[in-house]
């Protein structure tokens, strides 16, 4: 079983990665929608999202059955590894062959090449699943960053941004993707030496996709459901009347990025519940009472933290859309308004998934996954005339429904109630009103200062997000029941602290 100080060092080793690997995703794309076509987001946006939801039956789950499997053997690692390499090909071959229906599809013909290319990713992919599988099973996580390290700046940043600048537009996307995906692969093979012998028992291989089938469902459903948007709108925005090719790629582009800002805190929520979550709840399955701390410990911090920045996002996106993006994607800020509140949601919801998979519940999850695809499908296609904002209300409502399900499941699967839940919420909800307070505030005074959008935006985060963490620090109490927050103890540890001390000294 892991110990408290393993689990810490994880999880704050984890989080290192993915928030470093956000902020350079953020700078890399924001810097590559200065150099390439808008439309090559919107048609990125529908390849990564096919590939990805693919990627998912490719692998069986064969990944996630070797972390949740108390102990492994020689053929469950053979198992896994032959497994994944053969769907890999098969897959590869099955997106190569049906390119160019895909591409008569959506009626966008540079798409029929970019899917043939972008499909290797399921042979590279399955290469790295059991060195992978195996890093974060021992929660190497300090490991892992290195590796992330290598292919993110290597991919994205020297080839992307080099095939940008020399005018490759879409290109220079799909082949950063596929020297990102390569990096990572030989990375962990050189980080997580695996050894794999020649022989493969069905026995062992059916134990990991007994539990790897069922997970494989529940993260296709998942993955669908946060994705399904960005590529049903492109399919159904061309058959709107009046809509050119041009015009649909355009609305397209304004809905996916928007998306993709919003998918960033939940990016991190995701991957750390996938590692650090989902392999320390594995190792605690059998003990209710720690998974319900967990879950409640996790509830109150990521809401106080994801609802005073979900209200930043909401009254700031045209300024955070034009420094980031640039001009061209200035009409998206109307979407991200409305976008933004699923994170709350989505995050929270994280916390389930998390449970669901360490607790082997993954076939029951899926029916709430299942009904969570079928409301965002009936939204988009509802809400399609009324344009991108209306389908970007009708996605919000079918999150937090899901997010009411997902409480629902937890309640039922570890025995803690609504009343705790909702008693960990209610921080988050203080912190929330306060900085929907001050961002009113200010948008009023800057009426009349009328200030520039980086300053008014690097004015607002510091008088904003101080003043919530100044709260957080002079008001502890406002956090809430001391044992489910772990950040009530941050302003005790941080008075201790000899500069801050002296400098609060002085103030006083």
């Amino acid at each position: 079983m892991a110990t408290r100080q393993q689990f810490a060092n994880s999880v704050s080793w984890n989080t290192i990665t993915v928030v470093v690997q956000v902020v350079i995703q953020l700078v890399y794309t924001g810097i590559l929608a200065r150099l390439i076509s808008p439309d090559s987001f919107a048609v990125m946006g529908i390849v990564l999202g096919i590939m990805g939801f693919a990627e998912l039956f490719a692998q069986v789950g064969v990944g996630p059955a070797l972390i949740q499997r108390k102990e492994i053997h020689q053929q469950h690692i053979n198992g896994a590894f032959y497994t994944a390499v053969i769907l890999g090909l098969l897959f590869t071959l099955l997106f190569v062959v049906t390119a160019p229906l895909i591409s008569k599809a959506y009626d966008i013909e540079q798409l029929k090449l970019i899917i043939q290319v972008v499909c290797s990713s399921f042979i590279i992919s399955a290469l790295a699943v059991v060195p992978r599988a195996l890093m974060m099973r021992e929660m190497r996580f300090k490991v892992l960053f290195n590796a992330s390290m290598i292919s993110i700046i290597g991919g994205n940043v020297v080839v992307g941004l080099s095939l940008a600048y020399l005018g490759w537009n879409v290109w220079a996307y799909v082949w950063a993707l596929f020297a990102q995906n390569a990096l990572m692969t030989i990375a962990l093979w050189w980080f997580q030496p695996v050894k794999i012998t020649r022989s493969w028992k069905w026995e062992n291989t059916r134990e990991l996709m007994k539990y790897g089938l069922g997970s494989s469902l529940f993260n296709a459903l998942n993955y669908f459901a946060t994705k399904m948007d960005v590529m049903l709108i492109p399919f159904f925005a061309k058959s709107l009347p009046g809509i050119v090719q041009e015009e649909q790629l355009r609305r397209s582009a304004m809905y996916e990025r928007s998306n993709y800002i919003m998918t960033q805190p939940i990016t991190i929520m995701g991957k750390l519940s996938d590692s650090v979550l989902f392999s320390g709840m594995s190792r605690m399955q059998e003990d209710d009472a720690r998974l319900r701390k967990t879950i409640l410990l996790s509830t109150n911090l990521i809401a106080c933290v994801v609802v005073p920045i979900t209200i930043f996002v909401c009254f700031f996106s045209y300024e955070i859309l034009l420094l980031w993006l640039g001009e061209k994607f200035a009409d998206a800020a109307a979407i991200l308004q409305i976008m933004f509140i699923a994170v709350i949601f989505r995050t929270l919801s994280k916390l389930c998934d998390s449970l669901l998979r360490a607790k082997g519940a993954v076939f029951k999850g899926s029916l709430f996954k299942a009904i969570y695809v079928v409301l965002i499908g009936v939204g988009i296609v509802v809400m399609m005339p009324h344009g991108m904002p209306a389908v970007a209300g009708a996605v919000v409502i079918a999150t937090f429904i899901h997010y009411l399900m997902s409480m629902y499941f937890c309640t039922q699967l570890i025995g803690v109630s609504w009343s705790k839940l909702l008693g960990a919420l209610i921080p988050s909800l203080k912190l929330g009103f306060i900085a929907a307070m001050l961002c009113y505030l200010f948008v009023i005074a800057n009426e009349k200062l009328c200030l520039p959008p980086l300053i008014a935006l690097l004015i607002a985060a510091a008088y904003v997000l101080g003043v919530v963490a100044m709260t957080v620090y002079n008001r502890p109490d406002i956090l809430g029941d001391k044992d489910i927050n772990p950040l009530h103890f941050v302003p005790e540890r941080l008075r201790k602290h000899f500069l801050l001390k002296r400098m609060m000294d002085k103030l006083n």
